[in-house]
This record gives C-alpha cells, sequence and structure tokens, in this order.
C-alpha cells in the first residue's frame, strides 16, 4: 500500500510526488506508484495491480484471469473498458475504480520511457488518473484495452457493489450506460462473471467483511459455495 505516511503495520510506504496532497492531483500520486513498483518490483512478479481502497478483490479470481493471458513480457493492460465523455476527447481507459493490471511488459516501458514521455503528460495535475494512463500507454506504446469479459459475455471487473450491477436497469441518459454501450452490461444474474475479480464502491467496512464472509465463509459440507 502507498500513502503520504509510512505505517509498517499495514504496511504502507510514504511515497513523495509532484504537486499538492489532494484527490485533484491523483494522476501525479499514481505516476509515482507506477515508477516505484516498476523500479523495485518489476522482476519479482508477472502482473501488477492497482486500485483504492474501496476496491473488493477476489484474489484467486485475479491470479486466475491474469494466468490466463499468457506470457508476462508482452503488452496488457487489463480491467473495465469505459468510453470517457468529450471532455478527455472520448478516450478509451480501463476504470480505476474496478481496478486495472499491467504486466511487466507493460510496466517497464511505463517506469523506462513513459514516465516522463510528453504523451503521458508528466506535469498534468487531474484527478483522472485512469484516463492518464490510457492515454500514455496508447499514445507512447500503442497498448490498447483488452476484452476482459468471460465467453457468456459477463464482466469480471466492475465499477459498482454486486448488488447494484444485480438491479441495474439501463438509462438512456445514464452516464454508465453511454459509457459502456459498446460493451452493455447484461442485466439480474448475467450481469456479472463467476470469477469476477472486484467491485468498487465497497465504502463501508462492514460490507466488505459481509463479501468476504459469502463469499469464503458460507460454505457447504462439499466445500462450494452453500
Amino acid at each position: 500500500a502507498f500513502s503520504n505516511a509510512s505505517a509498517p503495520r499495514i504496511p504502507a510506504i510514504s511515497l513523495a510526488h509532484e504537486g499538492e496532497e489532494s484527490y485533484k492531483n491523483m494522476w501525479q500520486k499514481v505516476r509515482s506508484i507506477w515508477k516505484y513498483v516498476g523500479t523495485h518490483y518489476l522482476e519479482g512478479f508477472d502482473f501488477f495491480f492497482l486500485g483504492g481502497e474501496d476496491m473488493f478483490v477476489i484474489p484467486q479470481n485475479l491470479k486466475n484471469y491474469l494466468g490466463s493471458l499468457g506470457d508476462p513480457e508482452n503488452d496488457h493492460y487489463v480491467g473495465r473498458r469505459i468510453k470517457g465523455p468529450l471532455l478527455v476527447n472520448h478516450t478509451y481507459f480501463n476504470s480505476g475504480g474496478a481496478g486495472y493490471a499491467l504486466s511487466r511488459g507493460t510496466l517497464r516501458k511505463f517506469a523506462e520511457t513513459g514516465w516522463n514521455d510528453t504523451n503521458c503528460s508528466p506535469m498534468a495535475r487531474t484527478s483522472m488518473e485512469d484516463v492518464m494512463m490510457a492515454q500514455c500507454l496508447h499514445n507512447s506504446f500503442g497498448i490498447g484495452l483488452t476484452d476482459t469479459r468471460d465467453s457468456k459475455l459477463r464482466e469480471r471487473f466492475h465499477l459498482y457493489p454486486p448488488s447494484r450491477h444485480f438491479r441495474w436497469v439501463p438509462q438512456k441518459m445514464e452516464w454508465y450506460t453511454r459509457s459502456t454501450k459498446e460493451w452493455p452490461q447484461q442485466l439480474k444474474e448475467k450481469c456479472c462473471a463467476p470469477d469476477s475479480v472486484s467491485f468498487h464502491y465497497i465504502k463501508n467496512p462492514t460490507m466488505m467483511r459481509h463479501l468476504h464472509a459469502l463469499l469464503f465463509d458460507c460454505r457447504n459440507k462439499t466445500g462450494g459455495l452453500a
């Protein structure tokens, strides 16, 4: 974990970045995180996953999915695809809220040359770190997005909690509907892949514990989910 203060118990690392300590400066925070990870951990892992503290991740599903992508030296940038608004020139990007992963090969390119490449807006101050990362990888290295849905077109990386996706009804003018219309979310029980990786906006610690209990504690005698 990275923070503005070190906390060995978590553990969290205090990491300096350009500009103020503010949500509006998230891109500079994320640039520093990826640079640090690429400098100190690049050769130790195949893939690297970034997300916030309000995201619920199912580690085994993440590991299994990333393992299915093939050679980690190839260019992989995976998550929940979004089409941005006109404000960002309709940039396609992977949602930071749902978390996204870089392969070792992709992170190497960013850490070695993308870090300060003018195509990667190294001086920008913005909260849209996910948009900036997508623009950086596309403009500097030609790395695009990956379809992370399963064979039945169910999403694995989710922008909202499970209940909201299950109850979701498309609204023509809602941003989520417009931003995902090229890959529309399926409804009800088809909303989410059985091997889903992440859910965003799990802000309540009680909900974190509840989801963990449902997934890992509520097991029947055969070892499956009750």
